[in-house]
């Protein structure tokens, strides 16, 4: 008898040994698709995150780093198992009577939330500082630009800026070539923009600039002008109010975005085209509609 315990717990232990470096446990890969299972159910109840693939991807690693691991450990692991179809089932079996556990201790009223409610917070909206909320010009007044730059140390990789703002320009003013524009700087030196131009038809026009800190880098500053031109003679006659500039973020993603930039995937650089004000503009895209 004890021979052949013997012999049976050799045979587990050389089974243990003969899992490749990187392939989790059988423990170690029930409790990741545990949580797995709880992020992907509780995305599944905020479309506003789960239609986001940047926003997806900041709670895919947090669930990596929890466990210690990497996606391709993972990977890994899911390979090995389904070509052990009988351990892959004793794995999904413990995880499926785990869950029906934890759903029961939250019907009993053991957990106020299963899962922490901070986790999945709304994108937090914050005014910026730049301009006065409205400007009115006349033939006497100043040539201005209406320009701002702030160099603020929150401002991070994957926030979105929102300038507004509506403005007024008549036939009689001269400016030429005028355009507005908002520009992200990074570091390293790159810049994204965008800018459009300026009609002057005595419309009051809402433009709005939204702009994502797509590249993989250090935000430096963000600047912008509201009333640039290429020439300036001649009479001066622009009205410009409801000035707004606002940064939505991700307030709990802050500390772990600015210590692993290097590992965010970088988009394709896009954002420095112009558009045309089209119904089917994208949001991305300089947006203008007719005053009421």
């Amino acid at each position: 008898m004890r021979n052949g315990l013997l012999i049976g717990l050799l045979f587990v232990m050389a089974a243990c040994s003969s899992r490749p470096d990187g392939v989790m446990s059988q423990r170690e890969m029930r409790l990741f698709l545990t949580d797995l299972h709880l992020l992907e159910g509780v995305l599944a109840q905020h479309p506003e995150i789960a239609g986001d693939d940047r926003l997806q991807v900041y709670y895919y690693n947090a669930l990596f780093e929890k466990h210690g691991i990497t996606k391709a450990n993972f990977d890994s692991s899911l390979v090995y198992y389904t070509k052990q179809p009988k351990r892959f089932e004793r794995i999904y079996a413990n995880v499926t009577r785990q869950l029906e556990q934890l759903e029961k201790d939250v019907i009993d009223g053991k957990y106020e939330l299963a899962i922490p409610d901070s986790i999945l917070k709304r994108p937090t909206i914050t005014d910026l500082p730049a301009l006065a909320a409205s400007y009115r010009f006349t033939p006497d007044s100043t040539r201005t630009r209406l320009a701002f730059s702030i160099q603020n140390s929150d401002l991070m990789t994957r926030d979105v800026y929102h300038l507004r703002f509506r403005m007024r320009r008549e036939p009689r003013d001269s400016s030429e070539g005028v355009y507005a524009a908002l520009r992200i700087h990074y570091a390293d030196g790159h810049t994204d923009s965008l800018s459009y131009p300026i009609k002057n038809d005595s419309i009051l026009r809402r433009y709005h600039f939204r702009l994502v800190a797509r590249r993989n880098l250090a935000v430096d500053s963000l600047s912008g002008v509201l009333l640039g031109a290429k020439s300036t003679k001649g009479q001066f006659r622009v009205t410009v109010d409801s000035i707004s500039l606002k940064r939505e973020y991700i307030a709990f993603m802050q500390d772990s975005l600015r210590s692993r930039l290097d590992s965010i995937p970088i988009a394709p650089p896009d954002s420095g085209k112009k558009a045309a004000p089209t119904s089917k503009t994208p949001t991305r895209v300089v947006q203008q509609e007719a005053g009421r």
